[in-house]
């Protein structure tokens, strides 16, 4: 029996308008929860106009500085192709198009999922509007090698292990590569295996040293760490590596004033302690220049490839691994057209994934990123540090011997066997 005063048809209507003032307060915030939830995925927060203003100066300022470039100077001078652009929304337009290509499904044509997250890391790292954007991620203490047989290592290289003990190190052969780039870029479904088209280009690959470069990025992306070719010796320890108080910054002024303001807005509201310039906190990537070797590759163009550091998920990777397989599509169109000299050329692997893409990866990010020209570096003989980058000298990883106590410069820290003594 219902309350004195109610009927059926009023308790109806009734609970329809509760339903309705229930559906009318909760759906708009379930909305901003899904929203702020999907910003936060992302490594985003909601715009401001303070800080959309202060973006806008950076990137009027990136733009500024851009207009000196010119692809064809900078390729005659140091044989490194960043493309015809060098301003951020064109290296945005290539991060977005390797997740939609060089990391996607060849089935789906979407990213696999164990990917997503990384990618979108990568992406916001040079989304000014992200969190990410203004702090840098420590290197992982972990170092990767890669040889044609780990029973063969060569004795100098057990000084890595020596002078960084507090850093595991992972030894890879030909086939515990193509297993570890398998699991990472396929996975198997009820209709077979769905590769990603990184991986079926490095399946095509002719040559093994083309697969070994495709391995050392895409292991630094994913996981991060050090990765170091096994015919070399540690000098001075990882730590120390351009820590001697002689390292010079070349991050551009106003950019760091604006980066400052930037920080400061987006960690207003945090609990945690103030953030540390982004020129000042550990960098997120280190390298090193290459070895003079001609006029063509004087220093300031060529950085070495055989060792190098990152944080996981840094966009140099993205568009380097995409670059990739751009070329190499341009190879096998070669190849399908009788063009075999690119192909038969013993310079091939610098052009396709060796030295000369490497470097003009981390160049095409410093000038987008930072407004740095390549050429400010020639003639460097102490690191130098450029927004999340450190640069170390040429001597740095030409040492003159592996024994450390036979070194003629105090920033050597590594010998490499390629280099004759």
């Amino acid at each position: 029996m219902l309350p004195f005063g109610y009927n059926r048809e009023n308790l109806f209507n009734g609970a329809r308008c509760t339903r309705a003032v229930v559906l009318f307060i909760c759906v708009p915030i379930l909305a901003l929860g899904l929203l702020y939830q999907t910003w936060s995925l992302h490594g985003n927060i909601l715009p401001q106009p303070e800080l959309q203003e202060i973006n806008s100066s950076i990137i009027a300022r990136l733009d500024q500085l851009a207009l000196v470039y010119k692809e064809q100077a900078v390729f005659n001078a140091h044989h490194l192709d960043l493309g015809p652009s060098v301003r951020l929304v064109n290296y945005t337009a290539r991060l977005d198009k390797a997740s939609q290509d060089a990391f996607a499904s060849t089935t789906s044509g979407r990213p696999l999922q164990n990917l997503q997250h990384l990618l979108s890391s990568a992406r916001a790292a040079v989304d000014l509007n992200s969190k990410t954007a203004w702090t840098t991620h420590d290197i992982p203490h972990k170092i990767t090698t890669s040889i044609q047989d780990v029973s063969k290592m060569p004795k100098e290289f057990r000084s890595w292990k020596e002078r960084n003990p507090d850093w595991p190190i992972q030894r890879f052969d030909e086939k515990s590569m193509d297993a570890w780039l398998k699991s990472n870029l396929a996975t198997t479904s009820h209709s077979g295996l769905d590769k990603t088209v990184l991986l079926e280009t490095y399946d095509r690959l002719p040559r093994r040293t083309l697969k070994s470069d495709i391995f050392r990025y895409l292991m630094i992306f994913l996981n991060g760490g050090l990765y170091v070719d096994p015919d070399t010796s540690c000098i001075m320890p990882i730590a120390e590596w351009g820590q001697k108080g002689t390292t010079k910054d070349k991050t551009d002024f106003r950019i760091l004033q604006l980066a400052a303001e930037a920080q400061d807005m987006t960690h207003a509201n945090s609990s945690q302690s103030p953030p540390t310039a982004i020129n000042e906190a550990p960098p997120a990537v280190i390298v090193s220049v290459e070895t003079v070797t001609t006029r063509a590759d004087h220093e300031g163009g060529h950085l070495a490839q055989y060792a190098f550091a990152s944080a996981p998920g840094h966009p140099i990777f993205l568009d380097l691994l995409q670059h990739i397989v751009e070329v190499s599509r341009a190879m096998e169109d070669l190849r399908a057209a009788g063009d075999l000299r690119h192909w038969n050329s013993d310079r091939v692997v610098f052009t396709w994934t060796g030295a000369e893409v490497w470097s003009s990866a981390v160049w095409r990010y410093l000038w987008a990123r930072w407004g740095f020209d390549s050429r400010r570096l020639h003639g460097i003989n102490n690191p130098v540090r450029v927004g999340d980058v450190l640069i170390l000298p040429s001597e740095a990883f030409k040492a003159s011997s592996a024994d450390p106590s036979r070194q003629e410069s105090t920033e050597a820290c590594l010998w490499h066997g390629f280099h004759p003594h």
